[in-house]
């Protein structure tokens, strides 16, 4: 009986772990000649909350781009403490930012913002609204070695 409730126990974790840890990062470098392809995640709001429409595996030091789409009918904001130490280009209608140093962006309603940027670490990427303190949500970028 007790072997059971730890077997339960043990899968319930598994299917937690996997529902966060949407995005992981294969260590390692592309063949020598070809550039690194830039990988993508997109993360749609809708009904005040960040959902995570495309996840995707990216590598650690490789170019990455976060889609963020505005499906709600208000301006929301979307804000990381990570943000500000990473080098990005910031794209959307009518926009382009680039550097280190930016706390936030806010995206309008119908309209969509491009971050490129680079992961440098493995770990945990919180974000959230800082218009609507009930709108959070975490990447976990997990270094998973190359085959």
């Amino acid at each position: 009986m007790i072997h059971k409730r730890r077997a339960v126990r043990y899968a319930t974790v598994s299917v937690l772990l996997l529902s966060l840890a949407v995005v992981s990062i294969s260590a390692g470098e592309p063949p020598e000649g070809q550039t690194a392809q830039e990988r993508r995640i997109e993360i749609m709001i809708r009904n005040y909350d960040f959902m995570l429409a495309q996840p995707g595996p990216i590598r650690l030091g490789g170019p990455t781009v976060i889609i963020l789409r505005n499906q709600d009918i208000v301006r929301h904001g979307f804000t990381s403490p990570v943000l500000p130490s990473l080098q990005l280009l910031v794209e959307g209608e009518g926009l382009s930012a680039y550097g280190k140093g930016v706390e936030g962006f806010y995206v309008d309603p119908g309209k969509t913002l491009v971050i490129h940027l680079t992961p440098e670490r493995a770990g945990n990427y919180s974000f959230r609204c800082d218009l609507h303190p009930q709108m959070k949500g975490e990447l976990f970028l997990l270094e998973v070695p190359a085959a």
